[in-house]
């Protein structure tokens, strides 16, 4: 697995890095080649910052953790990023009849099926062409977490969204 390291107000030692390496081997093995984990190292006053983004066959698996302690925040990541491939293994041992493949994944022939959450409302609504500002201004309004609208200058969709942290995200198609 290729694992790529970025630091972001911290310089990383060579235990840290060895340790990350560690842990990521271990991920390593539920995964099939070609896989890349780009990690981000984050320290901000205490807190103590790991992402893990995990990409293989076109997919992308991503955990993060937030401790005071970065060992604690890169245990908690790589069990967060194990079970998510687990839980997206899980959905594909088991086909829409319910039969189980255990040849597919033979190490995962123990562990119980994996249920998607039922979607349980669909809104329909006008998506009008606006501005950013004028985005954020109705998202405001509207006391939502986030905000769908049309870019006039890029003729395309984009969703605004408010983040964890109370600042403003913006996933843009491409």
């Amino acid at each position: 697995m290729e694992i790529v390291l970025t630091a972001r107000h911290i310089d990383l030692t060579d235990a840290i890095k060895a340790q990350i390496h560690d842990k990521l081997q271990r991920v390593g093995r539920l995964v099939s080649d070609p896989a890349k984990a780009d990690v981000v190292v984050a320290v901000e006053k205490y807190r103590q910052k790991i992402e893990i983004t995990l990409h293989t066959h076109g997919k992308m698996i991503h955990a993060e953790s937030v401790t005071s302690d970065l060992y604690g925040s890169l245990d908690l990541v790589v069990d967060k990023l194990e079970r998510q491939i687990h839980r997206f293994k899980e959905k594909f041992l088991t086909n829409r009849d319910g039969h189980r493949h255990e040849e597919v994944l033979p190490h995962l022939s123990g562990a119980k099926p994996f249920a998607l959450p039922a979607l349980v409302k669909t809104k329909k609504f006008p998506v009008k062409a606006m501005s950013l500002e004028d985005a954020i201004v109705q998202m405001e309004l509207l006391d939502k977490d986030f905000f769908m609208y049309l870019d006039p200058e890029s003729s395309s969709m984009r969703l605004l969204y408010r983040r964890r942290d109370g600042s403003l995200g913006q996933i843009e198609p491409v």
